[in-house]
């Protein structure tokens, strides 16, 4: 049988394993419980510049202690350098990157490219791994990761097994898959909806889980968006079959209560001998069972069809909250509790929960330190007021009412941090002393230019079909980008007496392209390359890679999907043979302005005006019906196609009036209106034309121009 979990403070065993069983350490209990269950590697963040901003990361400290331990104990050590970077940050990213540098981590995990080329430039003995977040998912992308300089790439949860066999048997890149753990709705990489809801973006950490929340469509109100959790017990005899390099674990919000068992978990199956497989699959399994979070399937490893989406909350079900008073409430509990367990109340199903910390248990009206599973227990857990995170308002629940959830267990995160090697991290604190790095010329601060480049006025209109080609013209743009799709590109001979000769045309790719569908857009763009076209823009790294490998002499765009936050970001783009790149509509007014101050690599466009995808899924939810979704606020999104994604955008049109104002940024070649899902466009164009010649308009919502992007 396989071998039991040894204990952390236990020398490891000499083994050398084909593949990585990679846990997730969101805290120094976690990281113990994944070390202690056989975990060979760990991520881990610190408290910024991750892709998991809420949860307890570590200090810089604390991380570099993690490092020094984990060479002792033989345990590899991954930092999640994995948000996007704004301009202003990118000093002191640099400084910290720098001082992990100096520790010897055994990689970073990286999704801004700006940060990547830093890394490779200045610490080049650390190996570089793209975040899932990068959203490389075909061959094209993993060449175009290796070509900046990755070796590792974490692929996308929302791939099948066969796309997966497919990119491992390439040999073009080492490559890491998720097999356990929370699905988002959105492609990873691709999700917008937290931060046009708030300005906590999925991208930067600070995501609000918007897909876990009720939405009204039709007469039902439900999580129409709730992803089922990811649980790979039955395939992983196939992917370890494979040449992969990592079996990753997706949980670093969760506590050691998760990370401990689901690492058993999968060590077992992991280790595992032919002859035992039976009886390893259904120990972990049942290990699973006991700490599943939601219900749990295969994701999409058999195919898009097979991912399902459903309802459920992040935590262990406690029992349902009766409220007793404003301060007390009753429950008859499903398992058993402890004093400083972490709880969520869930007033009812899609809602926000309500974290808090237990500080008092009645058992039979005596304060107790525990309860057992079947006690009927009031609990005191003396709440604060809540604070909204699109929002920022407070509120104060009126009654203690609703479902509660066990978030993590209070005493075996004691039990883990008693630990000698957590004593020796919380310890060597003490000693630490800040690195000093002087910045790189790359990133030293610029005065804001003396006179102001020239606003470049030029409007290109962005159209996902020809009909309406006729009125859109009477206020003609630069450019017209085009969808490509099979039924564009036959369609545009009938249209093509329309357009003026000053007029030019950029094709543009779907957000997803996979197998067949990619291969028939291929089809298409060769044949428009034959025809003369020269323009094209893209929405992911693999698509221009593609591109470059079809002509050398193309201009390609990159749509607002790979759109930078930072000048080093657009300089890695560049290097890709990119002509320009769209700057990423999440921006907020001190990026953009930071931005101007910088002479850039290639030309720039701005997404002024549109309704940007917020979800760009692979999910295909069949109980949505026609008509609008409506969020708990009354705002509403409107559900549609786009290549091989289901897109949903909102209602509300955004207008970037404030980039209008300038300065504008360097070697501007024009903003961008997208107007795929408008059908009045020429009235539009009309309206928009004339606020881009005034300078000022009132067209739709500002995004996080003003209130700032977190």
């Amino acid at each position: 049988m396989p071998r039991p979990p040894r204990p952390i403070d236990q020398p490891p065993p000499p083994l050398k394993r084909p593949i990585e069983l990679l846990a997730p350490a969101g805290g120094l209990a976690a990281y113990a419980a994944a070390v202690e269950n056989g975990a060979d590697a760990v991520y881990a963040g610190f408290t910024s510049f991750s892709a998991r901003t809420y949860a307890d990361n570590f200090s810089l400290p604390e991380l570099l202690g993690v490092i020094r331990e984990s060479k002792t104990l033989g345990v590899k050590v991954y930092i999640a350098f994995n948000s996007l970077i704004k301009e202003d940050e990118l000093p002191q990213a640099f400084k910290t990157l720098m001082t992990l540098a100096a520790f010897e981590p055994d990689a970073f995990i990286v999704q801004d490219l700006g940060l990547a080329q830093l890394a490779q430039k200045l610490c080049p003995q650390i190996p570089l791994h793209a975040s899932t977040l990068t959203a490389v998912y075909n061959r094209t992308g993993l060449t175009a990761l290796k070509k900046l300089g990755f070796s590792r790439a974490v692929l996308p949860r929302e791939l099948s097994l066969k796309e997966i066999e497919t990119l491992a048997q390439s040999d073009i890149l080492p490559l890491e898959v998720f097999i356990h753990g929370s699905m988002c709705f959105s492609f990873s990489g691709l999700c917008l909806f937290s931060s046009f809801l708030g300005g906590r973006s999925a991208l930067r950490g600070g995501c609000a889980q918007p897909c876990r929340r009720a939405f009204k469509n039709s007469a039902k109100t439900a999580p129409l968006f709730s992803a089922a959790d990811l649980e790979a017990t039955e395939v992983l005899p196939i992917l370890k079959s494979w040449p992969i390099a990592a079996l990753k674990i997706e949980g670093r919000m969760k506590g050691p209560e998760y990370v401990g068992p689901v690492v058993k978990a999968y060590r077992l199956l992991l280790d595992a001998q032919p002859n035992d497989w039976a009886e390893a699959l259904t120990e972990a399994q049942g290990l699973l069972r006991e700490i599943a979070l939601r219900p749990v399937g295969g994701g999409f490893f058999l195919g898009p069809s097979q991912a399902l989406t459903a309802q459920g909350a992040s935590g262990l079900k406690v029992g349902y909250l009766t409220p007793l008073s404003l301060e007390e409430g009753q429950v008859t509990l499903e398992r058993e509790i402890r004093l400083l367990d972490r709880l969520r109340l869930v007033p009812s199903p899609g809602q926000e929960g309500l974290a808090f910390k237990l500080r008092k248990i009645l058992l039979n009206g005596q304060e107790v330190t525990e309860a057992p599973q079947g006690a009927t227990v009031t609990l005191v857990p003396g709440l604060k007021p809540i604070t909204d995170p699109q929002t920022g308002k407070t509120s104060t629940l009126k009654e203690l009412k609703g479902v509660l959830y066990l978030a993590s267990s209070g005493q075996l995160e004691k039990e883990y941090l008693a630990k000698d090697p957590i004593k020796r991290i919380l310890k060597g604190r003490e000693s630490y002393k800040p690195l000093k790095v002087a910045l790189p010329k790359e990133l030293e601060a610029k005065a804001a230019p003396k006179d102001r480049y020239p606003f470049a006025k030029h409007l290109w209109y962005w159209v996902g079909d020809l009909d309406n080609l006729g009125d859109l013209l009477k206020y003609p743009p630069e450019k017209l980008v085009i969808t490509l799709n099979p039924a564009n590109a036959r369609a545009f001979g009938r249209f093509k007496k329309l357009l003026a000769g000053s007029i030019k045309v950029v094709w543009s790719f779907p957000a997803l392209l996979f197998a067949a569908s990619l291969e028939k857009t291929k089809r298409e763009a060769v044949r428009l390359i034959d025809q003369g076209f020269r323009e094209f823009m893209v929405a992911n790294l693999g698509e221009a890679e593609l591109l470059t490998s079809l002509s050398p002499n193309l201009k390609i765009w990159g749509d607002h999907r790979l759109g930078p936050l930072n000048h080093l970001s657009e300089k890695a783009l560049s290097r890709l043979g990119l002509t320009g790149i769209t700057l990423s509509p999440e921006m907020d007014e001190a990026t953009y302005q930071g931005l101007t101050r910088r002479p850039l690599a290639s030309s720039v466009l701005l997404y002024l005006f549109g309704r940007p995808a917020l979800f760009t899924s692979r999910f295909f939810p069949k109980n949505l019906k026609r008509g609008p979704i409506i969020s708990p606020k009354g705002e509403k999104f409107l559900a549609g196609l786009e290549g091989d994604a289901f897109i949903i955008r909102s209602e509300s049109r955004i207008f970037m009036g404030g980039l209008l104002k300038g300065p504008s940024p360097a070697n501007l070649a024009g903003l961008l209106v997208d107007l795929r899902q408008e059908s009045r466009v020429g009235e539009l164009a009309k309206s928009l034309k004339k606020a881009v010649a005034e300078g000022r308009g009132n067209l739709g919502l500002s995004f996080n121009f003003k209130r700032g992007l977190r």
